[in-house]
């Protein structure tokens, strides 16, 4: 994997900025920049080590860059740029994703040509681009990318009510409203929310019940077959061997819950899960959150995957499910065991080269396998 050289000097208007490799001398400049943004009510943080969440090694699958983007000696914005390789319809390129980008054009006018200009040079970096989350397709930056030429989708959310109560007590972005506050306090105090969360859950698909699951410490060899035998089904998707997955998820993270799932001596898919408390979230307030956050099957093991990992997390008494999944089968299967679909702030966005690589059309995710699991990993989970 190779990017271009790391300076680069762009004219906006009647400003120059430079944009630079993050080094150690450039940390007092981001740290100053991380400043302006919060002492102007911003929750955003950038990164501010040079070495990223996965520092470059020769050995490392996954790898990560971080640009800046100076005004004579400020910082003024940056991105990171996480370089990993993916399937694309059969053949293994080197991608980029970008992460990250912020600009102090969020507080300052003079420097809003600074957001133009921070996927622009990621694009001169790494041509095969792309980005996840973005909240969603409707934001300025899936938006602005779009109308430069981009593809872009978005990445269905699906969630499964296990709790109604502790559900319809925490939907903090309807409770703000006096009349939705009062309606979830009736449907959760009369028990019809009850009532309708058990009826639904008659239609669900049953389990499987040849297939066993275990939970594992880390992605072994078993991992590696999995990814080869089922890699031609998907038109797009991220490498998923067990070297790069135990990058991006690594053994000494406890809060990674790996399942592998088994129907006698063959192992047919895996699931990352995570199983969250949370607590003032904006979206689920205090709920117990459980998310299917990654997974891999053949296709025609999906449900089964599914099933046992949804069975898995509710065993565990979470009060919701939570999982953004792009493939057909995957949203399919999620359906089947009484997920229902949401409003996502997901996004996947794809530069004009990567786009015409996959051969992507507006029309459907149908094959491509994008998750949760892919971007910037599940922070906020």
């Amino acid at each position: 994997m190779s990017t271009s050289p790391a300076g680069a000097t762009l004219v906006s208007g009647t400003a120059s900025f430079q944009f630079v490799r993050f080094t150690e001398d450039h940390v007092p400049a981001v740290k100053a920049f991380n400043s302006s943004l919060h002492n102007a009510g911003l929750q955003l943080t950038y990164l501010e080590s040079p070495l990223g969440r996965h520092p470059r090694t020769e050995s490392s699958p996954v790898y990560d860059e971080s640009f800046l983007v100076l005004d004579g000696n400020e910082m003024c914005g940056g991105y990171h740029l996480k370089h990993q390789q993916f399937s694309v319809q059969g053949k293994i390129e080197d991608c980029g994703f970008l992460q990250f980008p912020v600009s102090k054009g969020l507080i300052e006018k003079s420097y809003r040509t600074v957001g133009i200009l921070l996927p622009r040079d990621a694009l001169r970096r790494s041509p095969m681009l792309l980005i996840t989350g973005a909240g969603g397709v409707g934001q300025p930056l899936p938006r602005l990318l779009k109308a430069s030429g981009w593809t872009t989708y978005e990445v269905p959310f699906f969630f499964k009510v296990v709790n109604s109560g502790a559900f319809l007590a925490n939907l903090t972005f309807l409770r703000h409203r006096h009349k939705y506050r009062l309606l979830l306090d009736a449907l959760r105090y009369s028990g019809i929310g009850w009532m309708g969360a058990q009826a639904l859950r008659l239609f669900e698909s049953r389990l499987d019940a040849t297939v066993q699951n275990s939970v594992v410490p880390r992605f072994g060899d078993w991992t590696d077959a999995i990814w080869h035998s089922c890699q031609a089904e998907y038109s797009f998707s991220a490498v998923r061997d067990s070297r790069t997955l135990n990058t991006l998820f690594p053994p000494s993270e406890p809060r990674y819950i790996r399942l592998r799932f088994d129907r006698g001596s063959k192992t047919i898919g895996w699931a990352l899960v995570l199983d969250t408390q949370m607590s003032g979230h904006k979206q689920f307030g205090s709920m117990r959150v459980g998310s299917i956050v990654d997974c891999l099957a053949a296709a025609k093991d999906v449900p089964a995957v599914v099933g046992a990992a949804t069975a898995f997390l509710q065993k565990r008494n979470v009060d919701l499910i939570v999982s953004n999944q792009s493939g057909e089968k995957w949203c399919d299967a999620l359906r089947r065991f009484g997920f229902r679909r949401g409003p996502s702030n997901s996004a996947l966005c794809l530069s004009p080269k990567l786009s015409a690589a996959i051969n992507a059309s507006n029309e459907s995710l149908t094959t491509f396998h994008i998750n949760r699991g892919d971007g910037d990993v599940p922070t906020n989970l």
